[in-house]
């Protein structure tokens, strides 16, 4: 009985091991700037920006993408935050290499 035990608690620990697995794989990637994976409003991006302590907050809509350009610290940036989900988008850099 006891090895029946043991051997139920091992299946058990790798089908939650398995599960979690899938879960974190399926996630999206990119960091949360409005947390809550829906879709966000311009009105949220600039708001969410402002509040952070970033200046001159620029925002033009590029298909499924926000395309920001910001001021923090004397230093100006540019994000892509996806619209659908409230993400940071991928790289946004157009260095020519």
């Amino acid at each position: 009985m006891r090895r029946l035990f043991t051997w139920a608690f091992a299946a058990l620990m790798i089908a939650v091991t398995t599960g979690l697995m899938v879960v974190n794989a399926q996630q999206r990637p990119g960091a949360a700037l409005i947390a809550g994976d829906r879709p966000v409003t311009e009105e949220q991006v600039r708001n969410r920006l402002q509040t952070d302590g970033w200046s001159d907050v620029r925002i033009y809509r590029d298909g499924q993408y926000f395309r920001v350009t910001a001021s923090k610290g004397g230093e100006t940036s540019q994000m892509a935050v996806d619209a659908q989900t409230g993400r940071l988008g991928g790289n946004n850099d157009d260095d020519d290499d």
